[in-house]
């Protein structure tokens, strides 16, 4: 499933937009990376992202992969 896809699913069932759902992520981003908790950041060092913090598109990306990997299925790149 692509991510736009995803994002609209979520905000239809919330019955909000895409971009509050977009929004709201990029917020528990921003708060966990601030986050003083070493067992915190331990976890969001093991996020792959390529800028000073995650994308939401990033970290959906490596939560799905994840929740698969512990399936022990494989993940196509949510885009």
């Amino acid at each position: 499933m692509k991510f736009k896809e995803l994002m609209e699913k979520v905000a239809k069932k919330h019955g909000t937009t895409v971009l509050e759902v977009y929004s709201e992520i990029q917020k528990v981003i921003d708060v966990g990376m601030e986050d003083p908790d070493e067992e915190v950041q331990k976890n969001w060092k093991r996020v792959p992202y390529e800028g000073e913090k995650p994308s939401p598109e990033e970290l959906i990306q490596y939560l799905v992969g994840e929740i698969l990997r512990m399936e022990g299925e494989t993940c196509e790149e949510v885009q």
